[in-house]
């Protein structure tokens, strides 16, 4: 068998960050299945049963029947009031008048966006069988979905489960991409995080809440006498709808109990409340209504989260659980169907919770033995991942960690690392600490969940070995600790052999990147060249695409944007024909500076479609230097393009990521390209504002340090463009000249450009003309050669103009000067924009928020809880709840953090 690669190398190639539903993994399949299978699950497009499924509730459905202007339908209410029975009624509906459906039950997988437009995908090709396509990006998807003759409808079930940001993003352009005719049908548990507000404005939204799906009281007549065939009396029937609250659940497991009962009056008089107690009572008296083998059938196989016959059997030391299965199904205790074969199955989850705690209650300890049963049949029936969570589930830690450590190779090729994470996370880290590989793996899920002080602490506790201290040089890295980390790695990789192809890489890559990153440049190309050089059976794939990534950052820190350009066009080339596939190590961060470099030359379509199909979770093996770029280049071509909305999201959700992180510089990054923008539209209480958040989280800015993402963008950079504004040139120029030198003198030529430029503004100002028009000589000498354009588009109508009276006074001598006359052609007509450009529009909140909503803001910046803003503002906490939602909904705000962002980035709290 020839040598797998070790774990490091394991770690660091796998490209996805799953967030499987792993619950489903328990219904059968071999390891293989389990471990590599394909992301698309038959289950993901069944349409599912209920146990009320034959009721009808016809008045909603009409409700249903004419969505039109409608975009998005939404069912949101609580588990067990039918939201489900619903939505397959209104698709039975829509297919009877010629509406194509497309259905997908949503899961925790789908929070990876790759994984949920490649569902999407397959729900597509199963409406035309002759759709075929090489490329599952979303972007392609919604390019599909835009142009797609309508009537046709997309459901989503289950949508509560969607959490990650890019997911609920997808969504959200997926709105605005359908066609007339179109329609997105929601059924969740909670409010979605889709822009609601806004659709709701425009009337593009249809809502069925809670109180719509209550059943009505001649609905519950209907139910009870002609569906479940219960002959009570009017008023006994009225008791149990005023008992019940209309809650379909509730109503259901009544009628279970009232089967058979000579005094229905008196069990209804019983019921109190539709609640967790009501459905605990009537659960507990259709249990006690069973048999005892049922009852313990039940209680016994609440444990499974999917159970088969087979499994039962093995677990419960039995064999006639089949026999149990058909008559649950028979008698419609809450059991459905997981497969089409019908041999896998589950209970409702309200039923299931109930059986468990019961369990718990009448059998204490017994379900730690059932679920250590369920471990050894799972890992007998080679299935380890089900095998490791019954492990956990029942206590056995240790026994966990041997089949982790036995089965880490594989989970890692499956790219199942937040699983990993979150087994990892139950496990105390004394018994992790006697599996080394563990420990590694740990330490890098921690580092991929971008929770770098955790990352750190664990290996801290760790014994030193190479590996755990080359984790620790990439964690200073990731952490901006650059000197620690060119401390760390320049000892380090003494004492690794280059024979060692995948660690002696990684370890000096990031030697080299400190290297740049300090201004030792020549340093830096020698070790690179070093590992270019070596013979191709000493190289990585993953290792190349580094190198090739740190030698474009030092072209474009040293001001080389051909070169860089060419440089990372080979390499996505050669990578694209690579076996690992688009998405293999190193390739988001090789696309995230392919779209630095087409930004830098203004092909901002190009810039923006490399940066939106790259998944969110590819980036979080990077640091904080891929998420900078990405998120202020998004900002930036969505405030270009009047999309300011879009704007302030994205920078919050970099402030955000930072805060979660611990990165101040992705926090001050977000801060800086707020006060960009304020001064540029001269908003310059604002700007000052923001330039003071930005420097509390720019302790990184040194003039000795420079760190790609930022090399242009920092708290000195953008205090001299608010001096400037303010029409104080003489103390911006006297700062800017000395940082000039310093630039010129490291050969950090793409800071010098920009520190040029707003040199030229200053002098300008100061009615040094000449020397104004000398200096911005320099800077094109550089920019014609290498194509920047963005560099002076991005300050604005003041540098537009200076280049207007530069070129009256020059454009004649360009090819004497060494500049090229097309490039400035070029250069004047796209800065003449600014010129056509509408002054910045600030939203209208202040006339949309009212007093109260300003207050509860105010006092939430503040760092208020609920509870303290009800009793500062003498309201219930619920008012004040609500108060919140408001808020949100017209900031576009999806959490309280991003409230507070987005209102000081607004200038809501000046």
């Amino acid at each position: 068998m020839p040598d797998r690669p070790n774990l490091l190398a394991r770690l660091t190639l796998v490209p996805t960050f799953d967030d499987s539903a792993d619950e489903r993994l328990a219904a059968g399949g071999t390891a293989d299945t389990i471990l590599h299978a394909s992301p698309i699950h038959p289950e993901k497009f069944r349409i599912p049963g209920s146990a009320a499924s034959h009721l009808q509730r016809a008045h909603l459905l009409d409700r249903l029947d004419n969505p039109d202007p409608a975009r998005l339908i939404l069912i949101e209410a609580a588990a067990g009031f039918g939201k489900t029975t619903l939505l397959r009624q209104y698709r039975e509906r829509c297919l009877a008048q010629g509406r194509q459906v497309l259905w997908l039950t949503l899961d925790g997988s789908d929070n990876d966006l790759r994984r949920l437009a490649a569902h999407l995908h397959v729900a597509l090709q199963a409406l035309d069988s002759d759709e075929k396509s090489s490329d599952l990006s979303p972007q392609a998807l919604l390019d599909k979905l835009a142009v797609r003759a309508p009537p046709f409808a997309i459901f989503l079930d289950d949508f509560e489960t969607l959490e990650s940001a890019q997911a609920l993003d997808f969504v959200r352009r997926l709105l605005k991409t359908l066609p007339n005719g179109g329609l997105l049908v929601i059924a969740s548990r909670t409010t979605p995080d889709i822009a609601l507000g806004r659709l709701r404005a425009h009337g593009q939204m249809l809502d069925i809440d809670t109180d719509d799906l209550r059943m009505s009281l001649g609905e519950t007549t209907t139910f009870i006498r002609e569906k479940c065939g219960l002959d009570l009396e009017d008023a006994e029937i009225a008791a149990l709808q005023q008992r019940t609250e209309g809650w379909i659940t509730a109503l259901y497991l009544s009628t279970l109990s009232l089967r058979g009962r000579k005094a229905p009056r008196d069990f209804v008089d019983s019921l109190f409340g539709a609640n967790l107690e009501l459905t605990d009572y009537l659960a507990e008296d259709i249990l006690a209504r069973q048999t005892g083998e049922c009852r313990q059938f039940l209680l016994c196989s609440s444990v499974l989260e999917r159970f088969s016959a087979t499994l039962c059997d093995a677990v419960f030391a039995r064999n006639d659980s089949q026999t149990m299965i058909d008559f649950l199904q028979r008698a419609n205790l809450f059991i459905q169907a997981t497969d089409e074969h019908l041999k896998w199955f589950r209970y409702h989850p309200l039923f299931a919770e109930f059986l468990r705690r019961a369990l718990e209650r009448q059998h204490p300890g017994q379900a730690e033995k059932l679920h250590a049963a369920a471990a050894r049949w799972y890992l007998d029936n080679h299935q380890p991942v089900a095998a490791i969570e019954h492990c956990l589930l029942a206590g056995d830690t240790q026994g966990a960690s041997q089949q982790i450590d036995r089965h880490l190779d594989p989970l890692i090729d499956a790219g199942r690392l937040r699983l990993l994470l979150r087994w990892f996370e139950q496990i105390p880290a004394r018994q992790l600490d006697a599996y080394p590989r563990l420990v590694l793996a740990h330490a890098w899920t921690l580092v991929l969940d971008r929770r770098y002080q955790d990352a750190m602490q664990r290996i801290e506790h760790h014994r030193a070995s190479p590996q755990t201290d080359t984790i620790r040089c990439l964690l200073q890295v990731f952490t901006d600790q650059i000197d620690a980390a060119y401390t760390t790695g320049l000892a380090q990789i003494e004492r690794i052999s280059p024979q060692d192809i995948l660690q002696y890489g990684m370890l000096a890559t990031t030697l080299a990147y400190c290297m740049v990153a300090t201004g030792r440049h020549e340093q830096a190309r020698g070790l690179l060249t070093q590992m270019v050089s070596q013979g191709a059976q000493n190289r990585s794939v993953i290792v190349d695409t580094i190198v090739v990534c740190v030698s474009s950052i030092l072209d474009l820190i040293q001001g080389r944007l051909q070169s860089a350009v060419a440089r990372l066009h080979a390499a996505s080339v050669d990578q694209a024909q690579a076996p690992e596939g688009k998405w293999s190590g190193g390739r988001p961060s090789l696309d995230i500076l392919r779209a630095l470099t087409h930004y830098e030359k203004d092909e901002l379509p190009q810039a923006r479609q490399l940066l939106v199909d790259i998944p969110a979770h590819a980036l979080d093996s990077g640091g904080p230097d891929p998420m900078i770029v990405r998120h202020v280049l998004l900002a930036r071509i969505a405030w270009q393009q009047g999309q300011r909305d879009a704007w302030v999201q994205q920078l919050a959700e970099l402030e955000q990521l930072g805060r979660r992180s611990g990165s101040l510089r992705m926090h001050c990054a977000a801060w800086l390209e707020r006060a960009r923008v304020a001064t540029l539209e001269n908003r310059l209480d604002i700007a000052a504002q923001a330039l003071h958040n930005a420097d509390l989280a720019g302790h990184w800015d040194r003039p000795d340090l420079l760190l790609y993402s930022c090399d242009s963008d920092t708290p000195f950079i953008a205090r001299q463009r608010l001096r400037i504004f303010k029409a104080e040139y003489d103390s911006a120029a006297a700062a800017l000249q000395p940082a000039l030198t310093q630039a010129l003198e490291r050969q950090q030529h793409r800071r010098a450009l920009k520190l040029r430029l707003l040199h030229a503004l200053a002098l300008e100002g100061l009615g040094r003309h000449k020397e104004a028009l000398d200096t911005l000589t320099k800077a094109l000498l550089l920019a014609s050669d290498e194509g920047f354009i963005r560099t002076f588009i991005d300050e604005g109508p003041a540098l537009a103009k200076l280049l207007q009276r530069w070129a009256v006074s020059f454009q004649a001598q360009c090819k004497n000067l060494g500049i090229d006359p097309d490039f400035l052609s070029d250069l004047l007509q796209r800065a003449s924009t600014w010129s056509a450009l509408p002054e910045a529009v600030v939203d209208d909140l202040e006339s949309r928020l009212t007093t109260r909503e300003f207050h509860v803001i105010r006092l939430l910046a503040a760092g208020n809880r609920n509870r303290a803003i009800a009793e500062q503002m003498h309201l219930s906490e619920h008012t004040v709840k609500t108060h919140l939602r408001n808020v949100s909904a017209k900031l576009g705000a999806r959490s309280r953090t991003e409230v507070v962002a987005i209102a000081r980035a607004k200038g809501l709290l000046d």
